[in-house]
């Protein structure tokens, strides 16, 4: 069992019943949190009801069969590193097709724990896109405190995104080998996305590369 949905067994056995919001709290969706979720209900280890989840009686057996100390816990904001990856009129743009409708990002990832964030940009830039670049190509852009909430204010996801520009030429943009998420537009076409993250606006649509953004997004994401 991934450790993701021990942690959310274990924070309902903790806890109780709990909505969305607080269940995944410290979760993004580069956590692919949603996928765990629907493993979860469809193994029969947890119920949805009225908006609250909990445990059933297999979800019981199953989290107390591990050692419930040596689960980590990530109840913090979470840090993503993206990209701001251009070629002349054209940007990299990542779909992420985890709740009801699709949502739209700049590709990123996050860092592992103890990673050097220079091994950390070349490591997900290359997941994103199959090339390989050198650490001294990102150039630090920005960084967005970024809250997102639900229609009804529940905290959906909170994380600290910290943007990193890469310009390539054509011959490189010719050898991408793209993950299957990730694809090229223009910025006509960005500009008809629904359900895009805030970052699409500010760093791509009104360029708007002010070092440091803080702000809170009201989302129907939906799951």
């Amino acid at each position: 069992m991934h450790k993701t949905q021990k942690v959310l067994l274990k924070r309902l056995l903790s806890g109780g019943k709990q909505k969305y919001s607080t269940l995944t709290q410290g979760y993004s969706y580069e956590d692919n949190v949603v996928f765990h979720l629907k493993q979860l209900l469809s193994n029969g280890f947890i119920l949805k009801r009225d908006g609250f989840y909990s445990l059933t009686k297999e979800g019981v057996d199953k989290i107390t069969s591990f050692d419930l100390t040596l689960l980590e816990d990530t109840g913090f904001k979470s840090f993503i590193v993206g990209f701001l990856c251009s070629y002349q009129d054209y940007y990299l743009i990542k779909f992420h097709p985890q709740a009801e409708r699709d949502f739209f990002n700049l590709p990123s990832g996050q860092p592992r724990f103890g990673e050097l964030i220079e091994d950390a940009l070349c490591r997900i830039f290359k997941l994103n896109t199959g090339m390989i670049i050198s650490p001294k190509d990102f150039i630090f852009l920005s960084v967005h405190l970024k809250t997102i909430k639900s229609t009804a204010g529940e905290v959906i996801f909170d994380d600290a995104f910290a943007i990193y520009e890469i310009k390539i030429t054509n011959m490189q943009k010719e050898e991408m080998n793209l993950d299957k998420q990730v694809h090229w537009m223009a910025m006509e076409e960005i500009k008809k996305l629904k359900n895009r993250w805030p970052e699409i606006d500010i760093v791509i649509i009104k360029k708007d590369n002010r070092p440091y953004v803080n702000y809170e997004f009201t989302s129907d994401y939906i799951f």
